[in-house]
């Protein structure tokens, strides 16, 4: 009897090893669209590479700190990639202060990090409008939410993928040929963006 419940300590000890995600990518639609071939996304590059897609469409960061223990910290990940901010600035929820979405990022990371998962961080995507608020400026915005985060990134060596530049217009914009609405990658950009991720993991 020992030797059977042994045995089945080791084999539960085993599935869960194999069934740890190697990430968890936590976002709003940017990640949400990104398994999503009708978005143009790649399903493929998330169950090929054990990657769990926890992006969810229209949320700002406080939205996500309220499901990150069940989204993330319950999936107990290898590591959890962060990229959220562009929804607070488009005020879907109302207006949000930079240093606030800053404090969100912080808190999703100290949560993490207090389980040992490690923290990639992201910088927000370029945007110089956006369709569904076209009232809003958000190019200076996302430049300054940008520095913050890699500020933060470096302060304790943490791992940071510069999303914004390589994809980014003089302007500030987020290239016609990468995006359909200004916005959200399509095909050919969550292509550029799944390069820069494998390269840093």
């Amino acid at each position: 009897m020992k030797r059977l419940l042994l045995t089945l300590l080791a084999l539960l000890s085993i599935s869960a090893a194999y069934t740890q995600p190697r990430a968890v990518f936590m976002g709003d639609s940017i990640f949400d669209s990104w398994d999503s071939p009708k978005h143009g996304g790649h399903p493929e590059f998330f169950t090929k590479n054990n990657f769990v897609n926890c992006g969810k469409s229209g949320q700002v960061t406080a939205q996500m700190v309220a499901r990150f223990e069940k989204d993330v910290i319950a999936r107990h990940p290898e590591k959890v990639i962060i990229c959220g901010g562009t929804n607070d600035i488009a005020q879907n929820k109302g207006y949000v202060p930079n240093r606030l979405i800053m404090k969100n990022i912080k808190i999703m990371t100290k949560m993490a990090e207090e389980k040992n998962i490690e923290v990639i961080l992201c910088t927000i995507l370029p945007a110089d409008r956006y369709p569904w608020r076209k009232e809003i400026e958000p190019v200076k915005p996302i430049r300054n939410m940008n520095r913050r985060i890699k500020r933060f990134a470096s302060h304790k060596h943490r791992t940071f993928i510069d999303f914004y530049t390589p994809l980014a217009t003089k302007n500030g914009a987020l290239p016609a040929a990468l995006s359909k609405d200004g916005v959200h990658p399509n095909s050919e950009c969550y292509t550029i963006m799944e390069r820069m991720v494998l390269s840093t993991l």
